[in-house]
């Protein structure tokens, strides 16, 4: 086995347990179903599934449907991007979600009795899981039986996967009085996300991928206008977010192995869509000092920074703040008042190198910043023996020792030789 491979499980292996019981809704578009890269997915899922994660799929059909309709040389009508569902169309849909059903359990059982995954207690169920409505007359079209989703089953649902099956929900949905309507997957996908309460939404799309990154809610519109090709789902995906739904997950079949990367490595390798932080600047605590000392020490032993042990550290942890990103601390600093001044030194800022390059250290010098204010310390310090023109660049002046607070030119390391640097708040 290459170390690769070995690398790979051990970054996975605190993923494995994490996503054990979580449910995720995984959601993908009818030009999916027809890619190559479809039944290697199917087999991926099946693993996620027999590693203990909770699944219900949601699979559109909006490309098949249109073919179907094409080859009946029957009208297809669409406003505003949604579908107008005459009649003739809403039993072509049922015919074709029907047939896509069909193929999707059929490839799904295959893959849950197969090697690797073979598991007894696994299985796919389908059902009426959707209560739906009308979409009714928008600026003077009717849209007949298109409809929206009203409710989701979620308490039916839940008991499914609780037992270890795989639920699987299609884009139609029934009213109580029985009508069928053409949903939108994607509607499917934000609604069942948010009635079972999942860990994740996750969209397949067969586009070129779009950047691996993090991005905000507050910064989704800009994202949309970069990202032309994906408009219409990452609208969808917006939806989602301010309707409650807390993260959502956007994959392309053209990247190999996208959902395994995706949910089983620290960075993944699709774009997630946050409605709340996944990178968290705080108060340091207790609980991060060896998250910090694997921070540091590479930067103790190139002399960049001053050793601290364990037991200072723990002493000092209130002087410390950090970044934390999914449970893992790539960035720290701390601030420490010197007694008697209104100077406090900046000290031990440091990021993860595989994080540099975000702002994080300007991030966490705001941070500072803020601290000091709130501690009525007027001027910061620092000490540097690496970093001079990254402090210049943000206002710091050169100083010398003799302008140091007295007891800190006590305790200066002259064989050490740092910089001197000051900045007033």
């Amino acid at each position: 086995m290459s170390n690769n491979r070995i690398d790979f499980f051990r970054e996975a292996a605190p993923y494995i347990h994490l996503h054990r019981g979580k449910t995720f809704v995984i959601a993908f578009e009818g030009e999916v179903i027809e890619s190559a890269a479809f039944s290697q997915l199917i087999h991926d899922i099946a693993i996620l599934s027999a590693l203990g994660a909770r699944i219900v799929l949601v699979h559109g059909a909006r490309s098949q449907v249109d073919k179907h309709l094409q080859s009946l040389n029957h009208e297809i009508e669409v406003v505003d991007d949604l579908r107008v569902t005459d009649d003739f169309t809403l039993q072509v849909a049922k015919e074709t979600i029907g047939a896509l059903r069909v193929e999707i359990e059929n490839q799904l059982t295959h893959a849950l009795s197969t090697p690797p995954v073979i598991n007894e207690s696994l299985g796919v169920l389908s059902g009426n899981f959707i209560t739906a409505q009308p979409m009714g007359v928008h600026n003077g079209t009717d849209y007949q039986y298109t409809g929206s989703v009203r409710k989701i089953n979620a308490k039916l649902i839940t008991q499914l996967v609780d037992a270890g099956s795989i639920v699987l929900l299609s884009s139609l949905g029934f009213s109580p009085s029985g009508e069928a309507f053409n949903l939108r997957y994607e509607d499917v996908a934000s609604s069942a996300a948010k009635a079972l309460q999942a860990d994740k939404l996750i969209f397949i799309h067969n586009d070129e991928a779009t950047p691996t990154s993090d991005v905000e809610l507050s910064e989704l519109d800009q994202f949309i206008k970069d990202h032309p090709p994906q408009k219409r789902l990452l609208n969808h995906i917006k939806t989602a977010l301010l309707n409650g739904v807390q993260r959502v997950h956007l994959l392309s079949t053209t990247t190999p192995d996208g959902l395994f990367l995706e949910l089983y490595t620290r960075d993944g390798i699709g774009t997630m869509f946050n409605a709340s932080l996944y990178e968290e600047v705080r108060q340091a605590k207790v609980a991060d000092v060896s998250g910090i000392i694997d921070l540091i020490e590479p930067l103790e032993e190139k002399g960049a920074l001053i050793k601290r042990s364990r037991e200072q550290l723990e002493l000092e942890i209130n002087q410390f703040s950090v970044i934390e990103r999914d449970g893992k601390i790539i960035g720290c600093a701390a601030l420490y008042p010197i007694t008697d001044t209104n100077t406090g030194e900046l000290a031990c800022l440091a990021i993860h190198p595989e994080y540099k390059g975000g702002g994080r250290g300007d991030i966490l010098l705001k941070r500072i910043v803020q601290v000091s204010k709130e501690k009525n310390v007027t001027q910061l310090l620092v000490l540097t023996t690496q970093s001079v023109d990254w402090f210049k660049e943000r206002g710091f002046d050169l100083g010398e020792v003799s302008d140091l607070p007295e007891q800190k030119k006590a305790l200066y390391n002259f064989q050490r030789n740092s910089k001197v640097l000051l900045k007033r708040l």
